[in-house]
């Protein structure tokens, strides 16, 4: 029963534990219900199903219903896939995935149980005249477990992808998904699978799961040992010894008084001094059996100490985080299988939100107009004040750091209290800022009380008023580039509400702070823009380029594609540091590629205008930008770290699947017959966007998106096989760049 118990608690940290879909009730977003951790597991399982658009599923009635939904856009992809006919097979199937894993769970826990009686068994096996070495069985009960915990921690702390695939949970859930497919065969079945596996790879649902279950495993184990050493003890005589060759007797004294602190601490017995010395080998009849006790006690209470205490807390301890990763996990809607539905789900009339209208009421413009009037205090300057309203602290530092500028830190602002806090600290500062910065979260709605609060602050100060619009890629993951446009534009009209001019409004994600974009900050203090002027060197990568694709062989391998990346972003090799975390690149590359290179791929495809990502080959040439350009970031400081990759036969594998995962099958097949990464027009397409990515990099996400939609005409085509016909498609995309940034400047 006992072994039951643990069985249940291991698996109730699963992934998909619990995921017992019904189509038809309690639908979230349209009788009330809340989106749970389960409603976003059968969407993952429907996007399995569609695989990637492949074999997609046209119901526009589900489509109508998650349309009528007022939510984001992960919230109307929950509702269509709960709106589906197939969500109750689907379910079914997730029930089964479920049901066939606790099976292999329990027998895993069983087994290990099993195994702990028989080693406390096989350790206490010994003649019933020779004594039994102490050391020798503490260690086989406890020491190699031992290791084995510390050898998991340094992993969960080093390298935690490894736990995926290397530990007793991953064994055990593998086993699981195995007898699914061998006992079920249909697609909703595969899709299940495929949907609870890739939550498992990628999430930290995945390792705190498998963690619960090894800890699950080996509290089973020092169970069944405990429960059998004690029958043992119970009802046959031992004596215990200890022995050496080469270490002396202080070393054992030592050792067993180091061993003996904890247990003895919380109330085992354990030998005294005297009877540890006194227990070397050979041992005197009647001290073995004075002592005999105190040995016993201390076998049982190191076990319970060194082996059952910390599986139990690290048990607890990852049911705790893996619940808490499935209330905070969220679909990746960055994902092509999702991005295929924002057309249909988020149509283009959609609003995320309303500015307050009033300024536009006869007179209201006047009566705003007195009431912003700031108070002239005549106090000294001080330094620029900053403050976040309404809205996390940034990844990157706070306050943000502006080399040779001191600021005045008003904190997050919150609530009322803290509205009151700032407005009374304005009032009664002896120095008037010299700016007063203003950060919001382009996931915030403007509303009346962001009005009402920046006019207040106005009529305090006599200094002038900054608004940064930060947070803009978060943005961008809950709907589109559309979203994010429409949102600033609410900000802006907000901010005209308030008497802000145009140019005091910037557009700058704090999550992902460059040198350009902090100069860009410093420009809006007064401050000096730090920092040498860019240097445009466009040209000089769609020089390289067309100089590659000239040299290239028919088949442009991947070690072809990544010299060339390497190339451009040599030219960018001063701003290495700060586009590597704008692509969020990789130092280095090792362990599982697919991991970073997908990383890449994802970043990269998430910066694509709509027009290009619904286009399948901008989508594909997108990823192997990404990828390639993890490759180059891993690898352009230290050449020598070329030597360091696995064979250019590997990568090349890594960077097919990689983008076999973006592009839809069957799709643009006319000139794609040959792998992906062999494809040129392929290559020249992701060249270019890695080029027009490091040349833009620093400027806000929303910009680049803009930019790159003016750029790029998603229907030209490559004359591949030519290098004046690349030249002349390179210019093309380099006299619209010219004009997308003249447009970004008037802005």
């Amino acid at each position: 029963m006992r072994d039951a118990r643990i069985a249940t608690a291991c698996f109730s940290g699963c992934p998909y534990h619990g995921a017992m879909v019904r189509s038809d009730q309690n639908l979230p977003g349209t009788e009330g219900g809340a989106i749970g951790f389960s409603d976003r597991l059968l969407a993952e399982a429907v996007r399995a199903i569609e695989r990637d658009g492949a074999a997609a599923i046209n119901e526009p009635s589900a489509d109508a219903r998650a349309v009528e939904v007022d939510g984001d856009f992960e919230h109307r992809v929950i509702v269509r896939a709960r709106s589906l006919s197939i969500a109750a097979p689907l379910g079914e199937a997730l029930r089964q995935v479920h049901h066939a894993t606790a099976v292999i769970v329990v027998l895993v826990v069983l087994l290990a149980a099993g195994a702990g009686a028989a080693t406390a068994r096989a350790l206490l096996t010994v003649d019933r005249q020779e004594p039994v070495n102490f050391f020798w069985v503490l260690g086989g009960v406890v020491g190699f477990q031992s290791v084995v915990l510390l050898v998991w921690v340094m992993l969960m702390l080093a390298r935690p992808q490894i736990l995926s695939t290397g530990s007793l949970g991953a064994v055990a859930l593998g086993l699981g998904r195995r007898v699914t497919r061998i006992l079920h065969k249909s697609s909703n079945h595969a899709a299940a699978v495929e949907a609870t596996g890739a939550i498992m790879g990628r999430s930290s649902i995945g390792r705190w799961t498998l963690g619960a279950i090894s800890h699950g495993g080996w509290l089973a184990f020092n169970v069944g040992c405990l429960v059998l050493l004690i029958i043992m003890l119970s009802t046959r005589h031992y004596t215990f010894t200890w022995e050496t060759t080469i270490l002396s007797s202080r070393t054992y004294m030592q050792l067993t008084r180091a061993v003996a602190f904890l247990p003895h601490s919380i109330g085992f017995p354990t030998p005294s001094a005297q009877q540890i010395d006194a227990a070397q080998w050979p041992i005197d009849s009647q001290v073995a059996q004075e002592s005999r006790g105190a040995w016993s006690g201390l076998l049982l209470g190191s076990v319970v100490v060194y082996g059952l205490a910390p599986r139990l807390l690290l048990l607890g301890l990852c049911l705790d985080r893996s619940r808490r990763g499935r209330v905070r996990w969220r679909l990746d809607t960055t994902r092509p299988g999702y991005l295929r539905l924002q057309s249909r789900l988020m149509p283009q009339s959609a609003r995320l939100g309303v500015v307050d209208d009033r300024p536009d009421e006869p007179g209201a413009e006047a009566v705003d107009a007195a009431e912003r009037s700031p108070l002239r205090t005549g106090r000294p300057v001080g330094s620029p004040a900053v403050l976040a309203l309404e809205m996390e602290p940034p990844a990157s530092a706070w306050p943000p750091p502006i080399k040779g500028t001191s600021w005045c830190d008003l904190g997050f602002v919150d609530d009322g209290n803290d509205r009151r806090r700032v407005l009374e600290h304005l009032t009664a500062a002896s120095t008037e800022p010299s700016v007063l910065v203003v950060v919001c979260s382009l996931t915030t709605t403007p509303d009346r009380g962001h009005r009402g609060f920046l006019d207040a602050v106005q009529r305090e100060i006599g200094s002038p008023l900054g608004l940064v619009l930060s947070g803009g890629e978060s943005l961008r993951r809950r709907g589109d580039a559309e979203s994010v446009r429409r949102r600033v534009n609410d900000w802006r009209i907000l901010a005209a509400a308030v008497g802000l001019p145009s140019q005091r409004v910037i557009e700058l994600d704090l999550d992902h702070c460059t040198d350009v974009s902090l100069t860009k900050l410093a420009a809006l203090l007064g401050a000096d823009a730090a920092g040498p002027p860019a240097v445009r060197r466009i040209e000089s990568a769609f020089d390289l380029i067309v100089e590659h694709v000239g040299r290239w062989p028919p088949i442009a391998e991947v070690k072809h594609q990544a010299d060339l990346h390497r190339a451009i972003g040599a030219l960018y090799r001063q701003d290495h540091s700060s586009w590597r975390t704008f692509l969020r690149a990789p130092v280095e590359l090792n362990g599982d590629l697919m991991v970073p290179l997908r990383a890449g791929a994802d970043r990269v495809v998430g910066l694509l205008p709509d027009q290009l990502r619904s286009s399948p080959r901008w989508l594909a040439s997108g990823a192997l930008a990404g990828a390639l350009g993890c490759i180059t970031a891993a690898t352009l400081v230290s050449p020598a770290a070329i030597a360091a990759l696995p064979m250019w036969s590997a990568l090349g594998a890594a960077v097919a699947a990689v983008m076999k995962a973006f592009r839809p099958s069957g799709a643009a097949k006319s000139d794609d017959d040959s792998p992906p990464t062999e494809h040129r027009g392929d290559a020249i397409r992701a060249a270019t966007l890695f080029a027009l990515l490091l040349e833009l990099q620093g400027k806000d996400e929303a910009a680049i998106t803009r930019i790159l939609e003016q750029a790029v005409d998603a229907d030209d085509v490559i004359d591949a096989g030519s290098a004046d016909s690349t030249r002349a498609w390179l210019d093309g995309i380099r006299h619209r760049l010219d004009v997308a940034l003249a447009e970004e400047a008037r802005r």
